[in-house]
């Protein structure tokens, strides 16, 4: 094989002469040792292959250049000397295909180099990237989850905010129904007509004190009184400044029909004396509590109760009422 230098000549023989076969198979060494040098620099780099492969056939033509002059000089041996400059002349050509071959060499070791270091970068450059990636689908897979955790927060405020609009519309709603039950409770509890007894006999269109009255509250014109005498008087009006009624000029007389020898002779003391001995007043009273004032409110308050649930209103709201109006009515003790 030719030295490092590659400085390539062709070898005569001892008489000074080479044969066509002789150049030939030095032409053809030379050659072969330029493409094993050129196969060789092929295995570090693709890019000095290339080169190499391109030196290789300029090699291959100055082959096939040799063979022509060969035959050129198996037919004129006496142009021998010529075909020698000629193949000085490719020889110089060759030199400079290895030379440019030797630098591709270089250049492709560099490249390799530069490939191999680039090749590094990138695992390393894949390997961030991945993590990278990674992350960013974590973050993302978060921030969706985010997202919807949002979102259905922001329903349940909605719908929470809609519940809390209806809850307050229907507490007004109940609250003006309870209201409007209350006054017309208090509207009827104060244009119901109560049965009243009073300590003392009665008589035409005579005026009597309220204080004197029981049950005491609420006393108005239309109330009935009953006196210890059993005459029942209602009250045709009320003097509140006075603090006096005045009963009408009839009324129903509810003493029990008691036989005496001479009834007509009764005087009106036999006739108290009576009374309170069958206690009348007492009696009266009784059945005033019981069989009258006592209906009014059974009578009236379901109703009422009634119309208050109806329209919104709750069980308490009713309760809370009539503790209400119950506070406000004077004892009667």
């Amino acid at each position: 094989m030719a030295d490092s230098k590659f400085q390539f000549h062709y070898t005569p023989t001892g008489t000074g002469v080479i044969s066509g076969p002789e150049v030939l198979q030095q032409t053809e060494d030379a050659i072969n040792d330029v493409g094993a040098y050129a196969d060789q620099a092929s295995d570090n780099s693709e890019e000095a292959l290339s080169i190499a492969k391109e030196a290789r056939q300029t090699a291959q033509t100055a082959n096939s250049t040799s063979s022509n002059a060969l035959a050129e000089a198996n037919a004129a041996n006496e142009k021998v000397e010529t075909l020698k400059q000629v193949v000085d002349d490719w020889d110089a050509d060759i030199q400079t295909a290895i030379a440019q071959s030797k630098s591709a060499v270089d250049a492709s070791t560099v490249a390799v180099t530069t490939a191999n270091s680039a090749q590094t970068s990138a695992s390393a450059a894949q390997t961030a990237a991945q993590g990278s990636a990674a992350s960013a689908q974590t973050a993302a897979n978060n921030a969706a989850q985010s997202l919807q955790t949002a979102q259905a927060a922001q329903q349940a405020a909605e719908t929470a905010q809609s519940n809390a609009e209806t809850a307050q519309t229907a507490a007004t709603t109940a609250q003006t129904a309870a209201q409007t039950a209350e006054a017309k409770a208090l509207e009827a509890a104060a244009s119901a007509y109560a049965v009243r007894v009073i300590n003392q006999a009665l008589q035409v269109s005579a005026t009597i004190q309220i204080s004197d009255l029981k049950p005491q509250g609420n006393i108005k014109a239309g109330d009935t009184v009953v006196g210890t005498d059993g005459r029942m008087f209602t009250i045709a009006s009320v003097d509140t400044s006075a603090g006096t009624a005045l009963l009408s000029a009839d009324y129903t007389d509810l003493t029990p029909s008691v036989s005496y020898e001479a009834a007509q002779a009764l005087t009106e003391t036999q006739q108290t004396t009576a009374r309170s001995n069958i206690n009348f007043t007492a009696g009266a009273e009784s059945w005033a509590e019981t069989y009258f004032n006592g209906h009014v409110d059974d009578y009236l308050c379901p109703i009422l109760e009634e119309l208050i649930l109806e329209n919104g209103g709750t069980q308490q709201e009713i309760d809370d009422a009539k503790n209400s109006a119950e506070s406000e009515t004077p004892s009667t003790n």
